[in-house]
């Protein structure tokens, strides 16, 4: 949109009727962003337009005939920059509208599909329309001179092409990058709050690779042609009669403007594509170090359409992958004991289970039937969590896991999981004796709140099990089965009907014993056990 003043360009922007004062700050009812692009835009174009002019002047032909047709061009640029101007910013506004009217009706969501597609495609149809009318120029006015003058010639080539053109190319860049950012700051986040930008059909964006290649020839490529078009346009004044010194003071002077000119451009240029390249590319790199560190509540920024874009989602959805992870691992440890959990996600249990030597310890509360009777149910309910609670924190601290709660009882595991098996009878004698003094501290509580006592029964065993993943394939649970569980649920169900609160079996106080766990015992005879044809020897703690 080459040659126009920015009062003119400006009085042909209409502004809403309504006030909007959505996410950002509005000017008279037009929202900021729209301001600030129309102003990128004139500013480039009317800043590509006296560059234009000035590199016409000096690289243009000195013949009669190339002054001549300047000045006719001269005369009607005026009106031809206005009329491109109106219909520009139209073409820009019509393009626009839907986002406008979005931000006016106040975000709703989910945003309407074109107004994704306008947000996604704005940069480059923005830059695509100021670069029109450029190269339209570079049509228009040698047809013009074709007809009006019967002829054109190679020494206009300068003037009607090369100019506008490379001035055209670095204006619609410029727009490009700049309203690019604009964009990812202003717009992209109010309008894809969750990201997912590259997923939007039909939006024209560039790739990170379109990107630099335009950078590269506005940064580096064409200043060199226009220094060079200076030096070739020099040799021809020099051929038609100029003096050299003049021509050399004038292609300094020149050089000079180019220089200063392209310098500021390419810092402009590239802080900007250092806003859209590297800044995204260290959030997201900032991101994963702080996923890594265990921070699963950070987000990388969203706003990119390209590559950088879908690098943006993939981290983020890593993250949100994580979380899930972490709940639902949270979430299936308090189903199953961790130990469990850790050991079945591992995959090390196949379905059909495997023989292991390990202690078991059945705990139950005694007399809780009759107790359920006569208590509310929410009250049966709370005793029961403290109770478990209780138990479970110390089984834990003990080195066992707790297979499964059985109504108010508990079966519990000790040395399955570990390389030396039969060190498990004696953690499960320390707990037996520890759940004891758990169990008076619990009752100190409930006396206080005018509770009855709870009482347990204990019985523990060691011996060979089968341990695995026990029911059918699309239900089944981690358990262990065999004869040393059945035997330590009939030492508890002994427990209940003798004065004794824990028994042990002789097998399992021995291997305790060898562990250097030691007790006051109470010496049994040998009992029989229901279900069973020999007899066991029994212990009762003190």
């Amino acid at each position: 949109m080459p040659g126009a003043s920015p009062a003119q360009a400006g009085a042909v922007v209409p502004a809403p009727t309504q006030p909007a004062a959505v996410g950002r700050e509005c000017v008279a009812g037009i929202p900021l962003w729209l301001l600030l692009l129309f102003a990128i835009a004139i500013t480039a174009n009317i800043l590509a337009g006296a560059t234009t002019d000035r590199t016409i002047d000096l690289m243009r032909s000195i013949s009669p005939f190339a002054q001549e047709v300047r000045g006719a061009d001269v005369q009607i640029l005026p009106y031809w920059s206005v009329a491109w101007y109106v219909i520009a910013i139209s073409v820009m506004l019509a393009y626009l509208w839907p986002i406008i009217g979005y931000f006016r009706r106040g975000l709703p969501s989910p945003p309407p599909a074109v107004v994704q597609r306008r947000v996604v495609g704005a940069p480059v149809t923005v830059s695509l329309v100021s670069f029109i009318p450029w190269v339209s120029g570079s049509v228009f006015f040698p047809l013009r001179t074709l007809v009006r003058v019967g002829r054109w010639s190679p020494e206009l080539l300068s003037q009607h092409v090369y100019s506008p053109l490379v001035n055209g190319f670095l204006a619609a860049a410029t727009i490009y990058l700049l309203t690019d950012w604009l964009f990812r700051t202003m717009v992209v986040p109010r309008v894809f709050p969750s990201g997912r930008l590259p997923e939007v059909r039909g939006g024209r964006a560039l790739g990170v690779r379109g990107r630099l290649l335009i950078f590269l020839v506005a940064v580096a490529f064409l200043p060199l042609f226009t220094m060079l078009g200076l030096v070739r346009a020099g040799l021809r004044h020099i051929e038609a009669g100029a003096a050299p010194a003049e021509v050399v003071a004038r292609l300094a002077n020149a050089g000079t403007m180019i220089f200063v000119l392209y310098v500021a451009l390419g810092v402009v240029l590239t802080l900007v594509l250092a806003q859209t390249l590297t800044r995204p590319l260290a959030c997201v790199a900032d991101t994963l170090r702080r996923v890594r560190a265990g921070d699963l509540a950070v987000r990388a920024n969203l706003g990119a359409t390209d590559e950088i874009g879908l690098l943006e989602d993939g981290v983020n959805a890593l993250v949100e992958t994580l979380q899930d992870r972490e709940r639902i691992l949270h979430t299936f440890g308090r189903a199953v004991d961790p130990l469990v959990r850790d050991r079945l996600l591992a995959s090390d249990a196949g379905l059909g289970g495997e023989l292991r030597r390990a202690a078991v310890l059945f705990c139950d509360l005694r007399g809780f039937t009759a107790m359920a009777e006569r208590t509310p149910p929410q009250e049966v309910v709370a005793t029961l969590n403290a109770f478990f609670s209780t138990m479970t924190a110390w089984v834990r601290s003990c080195g066992g896991f707790v297979d499964k709660f059985i109504g108010d009882a508990m079966l519990v595991v000790f040395g399955l999981l570990e390389d030396t098996p039969d060190a498990g009878a004696g953690a499960a004698l320390r707990c037996a004796l520890g759940m004891r003094e758990r169990l008076a501290a619990l009752n100190e509580v409930r006396a206080a709140a005018g509770q009855t006592p709870l009482f347990v029964s204990v019985g523990v065993h060691a011996g060979e099990v089968l341990a695995g993943r026990i029911g059918a394939e699309d239900r089944y649970e981690y358990t262990v089965i065999g004869d040393a569980v059945n035997v330590a649920a009939r030492l508890q169900q002994l427990s209940k009907e003798s004065a004794h609160a824990v028994l042990v079996s002789a097998d399992a106080y021995e291997l305790a014993a060898a562990a250097g766990v030691h007790c006051p015992l109470v010496q049994q005879d040998a009992v029989s056990l229901r279900g069973r044809s020999e007899t066991i020897r029994v212990f009762a703690l003190v």
